[in-house]
């Protein structure tokens, strides 16, 4: 459900895309930019994204990446102490 959410949305972006390269699109008289038009799209477009849980594959998408990189991390050999260190000479 969340990629049909997705692709939906997206598809709607690129009609909009493609209609302002014709003209602007008129509501009641007055012209609509390209950014309240894409605003318009996300604002109908969150009820679904809301509904497929997106909000959730975030931070289970966050939740991983953190765990991934913590362990990458945390098992990775850091480089001998026998560099030349920064001597800093007083003032």
């Amino acid at each position: 459900m969340l990629l049909i959410a997705l692709a939906v949305f997206f598809g709607a972006c690129y009609i909009i895309y493609l209609k302002t390269q014709q003209s602007q699109l008129v509501v009641f008289g007055r012209e609509l930019s390209t950014a309240h038009q894409y605003g318009l799209a996300g604002g109908v477009s969150f009820p679904f994204f809301w509904l497929a849980g997106a909000g959730s594959a975030v931070f289970w998408v966050l939740g991983a990446t953190l765990v991934v990189i913590g362990s990458h991390a945390a098992f990775h050999e850091l480089e001998s102490a026998e560099t030349d260190e920064l001597q800093m000479e007083p003032v």
